[in-house]
């Protein structure tokens, strides 16, 4: 009996452990998102508009444009559905991710992206201006498969980027 108690007690703080590192592993919070709040109080998760707020790390959504139906299917399964855009007093980086190899060699405006690895996610980091994310991104990108680079373009919305950093 005591045998079973004993078993019963190392099964249970197992699947406790595991569920912990599930739910930590689990980020629903998106690119790489921070609890609490920046150094000027901004809670991280918070919506922005790029306009008001300059500094920080923002998770941003995009449309895909130019391209046909089964481009936006393709694009829409091999790349995550948000870009990363890092503001500071330097400048902007923009990153834009992708799930896996199979869509690789991305470029913006015909200019390679530097190549960046975070998680399970394959990015492309470019250096921006302000005024080139008022308007549609111009991008190419390898797909595998097709053995082809593929054009398309993306819009962000920089009046609803959430800050993550």
């Amino acid at each position: 009996m005591k045998n079973k108690i004993i078993t019963g007690a190392v099964i249970f703080c197992l699947l406790i452990t595991l569920l912990v590192v599930f739910v930590a592993c689990d980020n629903p919070g998106g690119l790489g998102s921070q609890s609490g709040s920046d150094k000027y109080g901004r809670e991280f998760g918070s919506i922005c508009d790029i306009d008001e707020e300059e500094t920080g790390i923002y998770e941003i959504d995009y449309e895909i444009d130019d391209t046909s139906a089964m481009g936006k299917t393709m694009i829409g399964n091999y790349c995550y559905n948000k870009v990363k855009l890092a503001v500071s007093a330097d400048g902007m980086t923009l990153t834009f991710y992708c799930k896996n190899n199979a869509f690789s060699n991305v470029k913006l405006d015909s200019k390679a992206g530097k190549s960046i690895e975070e998680s399970d996610m394959y990015g492309y980091t470019f250096e921006i201006n302000r005024e080139a994310l008022n308007n549609k991104l111009a991008m190419t990108g390898y797909v595998s498969m097709m053995k082809k680079d593929v054009a398309f373009s993306i819009k962000v919305d920089l009046s609803n980027a959430k800050l993550i950093g």
